[in-house]
C-alpha cells in the first residue's frame, strides 16, 4: 500500500528552504508550534489554532503565522493574513481529500466537499484586490488551487476505478500546481528580503503544506 499521502516527504521544498537559508543565514528555520482547527469563512482572520483535520497530518513542519508578521510592511499585513488563512484552509481540505483517496473510502462525498470549500476559497482570493506588486503572487496561488481542483477531479474516478495512488500522483495537474506554489514562494522571498526567521519559516511551510509533492 502507498504511504499515507499526508506523510509524503516534500524533498523539493526541503531543498528550496536549504538554498534559502544558505543565501540568508539570519532567516533561519524554526521549529513548529501546535495549533487547532476551525471551519473557514471567506473573511476569517488567521486562526490561533491550526491543528490538521482528524486522521491527517501536515506533510511538513507547518507553523502558525506570527501574530504581527515581523518584516512584512504594515500595508501588506492584512492581505497576507487573509491570503494565508485561505492557503491553510485549502491545505486542510486537501488533506481530507487525500485521506479519502488513500483509504478508498468516501471519495465521492469528499470530492463534493473539497470542491465546495476550495471553489469558495479560490473565488475569495481572486476577488480581493492585492496590494500593488502582489498580483503575481495572488495569481500563482489561485492557479495552483484551480490546478489542484483539476487534479482531484481526475484522481477521484481514477481511484474509484481501482487505480493506485502512484497513478493518482501521476495526474499532470498535480505537478503543474506544485510549480505555481514554488513560484509563489519565490515571489514572497523577493518581496520581503528583511522578514523575520519566524515569518519566513511559516510562509514557506504554508506553501509547502499545500503542495502535493
Amino acid at each position: 500500500m502507498a504511504r499515507s499521502p499526508s506523510r509524503r516527504p516534500h524533498a523539493r521544498w526541503a531543498w528550496l528552504l536549504a538554498l534559502s537559508c544558505a543565501a540568508s543565514p539570519t532567516a533561519g528555520c524554526v521549529s513548529p508550534a501546535p495549533a487547532s482547527v476551525k471551519q473557514a469563512a471567506d473573511d476569517e482572520p488567521y486562526p490561533a489554532d491550526i491543528t490538521p483535520p482528524d486522521g491527517t497530518r501536515y506533510p511538513c513542519a507547518l507553523t502558525a503565522l506570527p501574530r504581527t508578521l515581523p518584516g512584512i510592511p504594515e500595508a501588506d499585513r492584512a492581505y497576507i493574513n487573509r491570503a494565508y488563512t485561505r492557503v491553510l484552509r485549502a491545505t486542510q481540505a486537501k488533506l481530507v481529500m487525500l485521506k479519502a483517496l488513500d483509504e478508498s473510502r468516501g471519495v465521492e462525498e469528499s470530492l463534493v466537499r473539497y470542491r465546495e470549500v476550495t471553489a469558495r476559497l479560490t473565488d475569495s482570493l481572486r476577488g480581493e484586490a492585492a496590494p500593488a506588486g502582489l498580483e503575481p503572487f495572488q495569481a500563482d496561488v489561485a492557479q495552483a488551487l484551480i490546478l489542484q481542483q483539476a487534479f482531484f477531479a481526475q484522481a477521484a474516478p481514477l481511484r474509484q476505478a481501482g487505480g493506485s495512488m502512484q497513478e493518482v500522483y501521476a495526474v499532470p495537474e498535480g505537478r503543474q500546481a506544485s510549480s505555481r506554489l514554488i513560484s509563489a514562494w519565490g515571489r514572497m522571498q523577493a518581496r520581503y528580503p528583511s522578514w523575520s526567521p519566524e515569518t519566513k519559516d511559516s510562509i514557506y511551510h504554508h506553501l509547502c503544506a499545500l503542495d502535493l509533492f
